[in-house]
């Protein structure tokens, strides 16, 4: 197994199509890491993606789930006329225009995320966790997101954001401007009976990856997330030879470190870099 030379976030995953692979082994050892506790909670931890792809004018849009994706297609070609159901006769188009996708030249993408629901016949959903990626941060997607996280955000379902990207906007950190501006920040709105809780978790460079805590209601105690060991899994399953050599071969990826911070890279890398365990 190799392991990251740094003792939290490793800043070289952060370019794709590192951080793509990346960014689904993390979820799902964050889900495999959780579930035996999930489950002496009474409940089970899912994993569930969105997928989202570039239409001809250039708009990201948020197409579903794959198997739904299918079946919505399907059903869409039908050569009958309309029929309204009635009597009443629908207006004709004067014009129509047939766009045709080819699914191997359609850019597509898949956005994993971490559903925590009750175990039962009828399993209510309890929280939401998010690994933020670049199309949520920037770009024509991040407004879809921002409209998928108020939704969470309004709703009753506790919900976790985890920031593990220095480049993009994320509104999450302008909610705390007390705490200090780090490359790195974890959100987690705990619903509340008049509303919910807004707690921030800084990360710098430099700082190793916690546990945080995921809320699941009354009743029930926090279901720890342990971040650090996800990344060790997720970094393990994930990274191939030229991560390691792009220690020495390359800078680190966009935005520019501050000096301290890029100083601080330096000494890391010069550091031997052991084998984990």
């Amino acid at each position: 197994m190799k392991t990251s030379p740094f003792p939290g976030m490793d800043p070289f995953i952060e370019i794709n199509p590192r951080w793509e692979v990346f960014h689904g082994w993390f979820i799902r050892e964050l889900a495999r890491q959780s579930m035996g506790r999930a489950r002496e909670l009474g409940c089970r931890v899912d994993v569930e993606r969105s997928v989202y792809g570039r239409e001809p004018t250039g708009e990201l849009v948020l197409l579903g789930e794959p198997d739904l994706l299918a079946r919505e297609v399907a059903a869409v070609y039908h050569p009958e006329p309309k029929w309204s159901g009635g009597s009443v006769a629908l207006a004709e188009p004067r014009a129509i225009h047939k766009v045709v996708l080819d699914p191997d030249e359609m850019e597509t993408y898949k956005q994993q995320y971490l559903v925590v629901r009750e175990s039962g016949d009828w399993p209510r959903v309890l929280a939401v966790v998010e690994l933020l990626s670049f199309a949520n941060k920037e770009g024509s997607y991040a407004r879809k997101y921002r409209e998928k996280r108020s939704q969470f955000l309004t709703s009753t379902v506790h919900f976790m954001e985890i920031d593990l990207l220095r480049a993009g906007k994320n509104p999450s950190r302008d909610l705390f401007p007390e705490l200090p501006r780090t490359p790195y920040f974890i959100f987690v709105a705990r619903k509340t009976e008049m509303g919910r809780s807004e707690e921030g978790y800084p990360l710098r460079l430099q700082d190793p990856l916690p546990v945080v805590g995921l809320p699941l209601g009354p009743g029930r105690p926090d279901l720890p997330l342990d971040l650090a060991a996800a990344f060790q899994s997720a970094y393990d399953l994930s990274h191939c030879p030229s991560w390691l050599r792009s220690y020495q071969d390359e800078d680190v990826p966009a935005p520019p470190l501050d000096e301290s911070d890029r100083t601080w890279v330096t000494q890391v890398l010069k550091s031997p870099q052991p084998d984990a365990a």
